[in-house]
């Protein structure tokens, strides 16, 4: 899976992620006798411990095929054939010291704060240095709040371009404060409606 480099709004290109791809691991087998334990069952569950020096292996199999194993280095790799449910009754900490990609055909959603418990929000932090991108190469991106407000601070310069029309609906009032110069340049017509008009008030 791959993120390809997207369009600023001055024209300029964004730094995006890249655009490596990642494979299941080869299983490294390299057992030799006597040193490989196997354990068959009847209906071909089968669990290994191999001690073959520089090989050493853990590996565990359902008849389905869903599987782990731990490689001489301590690499895991888990195949699952079917469905993974997790299931913390507590709390659930991660840390990953290294990159981490998912992949996904199907759809994904994350639910925060299913008991409607007054402060639990989801936080996205990134340290310097670094850019969160987000990428739809063909449908729309909907933000919604059922009720609240949607808070913007840019530390910078805001940047936006549309490449079709833009639309602004406002049921309230606009208030507007530039501190600086303000330019407005349009190449079609400009119509300005209102019960009444005051330049300068």
């Amino acid at each position: 899976m791959s993120f390809t480099a997207a369009t600023a709004a001055n024209g300029s290109t964004l730094t995006a992620s890249d655009t490596d791809t990642w494979s299941q691991p080869e299983i490294a087998y390299a057992a030799s006798y006597p040193f490989n334990h196997v354990y068959e069952s009847e209906s071909g569950h089968i669990r290994e411990y191999d001690d073959t020096p520089g090989a050493q292996r853990i590996y565990e199999s359902h008849r389905t095929g869903t599987s782990y194993e731990i490689d001489a280095s301590g690499n895991k790799t888990e195949i699952i054939k079917g469905t993974h449910y997790t299931l913390v009754s507590s709390n659930n900490k991660a840390y990953v010291a290294g990159d981490s990609d998912i992949t996904i055909d199907g759809r994904h959603k994350i639910y925060i704060n299913k008991n409607n418990t007054p402060n639990n929000h989801y936080d996205i932090q990134i340290g310097a240095g670094a850019s969160i991108n987000i990428q739809v190469d063909s449908g729309d991106v909907n933000i919604h709040t059922v009720q609240g407000k949607i808070n913007m601070n840019a530390g910078g310069d805001y940047n936006l371009k549309v490449g079709g029309n833009m639309n602004v609906v406002v049921e309230g009032s606009i208030s507007e404060t530039v501190e600086g110069n303000k330019t407005s340049n349009t190449t079609g017509a400009v119509v300005h409606r209102g019960s009444t008009i005051d330049l300068n008030p």
